[in-house]
């Protein structure tokens, strides 16, 4: 199933390398909600109500404006922590924290 998935987006990206950005990100988005409506992702904003919940996010501010990297199906959720922004990387596939900057 993933990797029905995996092949559609890649086929998807593929065929919209010469398309403008803001079409390719509709695409994304399209490509992206058909997906969670599957359940092949996890839905945005369980996602962020998740990241919310755990120490240390739970005590900064988050931004919105959420990225995603379609071609490795990860979100990138912006937090302020004081002064400092704080970028969390999120598997969309497991909603799982795979990194954070800084």
């Amino acid at each position: 199933m993933i990797r029905t998935l995996t092949l559609a987006l890649t086929s998807a990206l593929l065929l919209t390398a010469g398309v403008p950005a803001a079409a390719r990100s509709d695409r994304d988005q399209d490509n992206l909600r058909e997906a969670a409506a599957q359940g092949q992702v996890v839905p945005l904003n369980r996602l962020i109500a998740d990241v919310r919940s755990r120490a240390p996010y739970s005590g900064m501010t988050y931004l919105g404006g959420p990225q995603f990297d379609a071609g490795r199906m990860i979100y990138a959720l912006k937090f302020m922590d004081g002064s400092q922004v704080v970028v969390v990387y999120v598997d969309a596939r497991t909603g799982r924290i795979i990194g954070r900057k800084p």
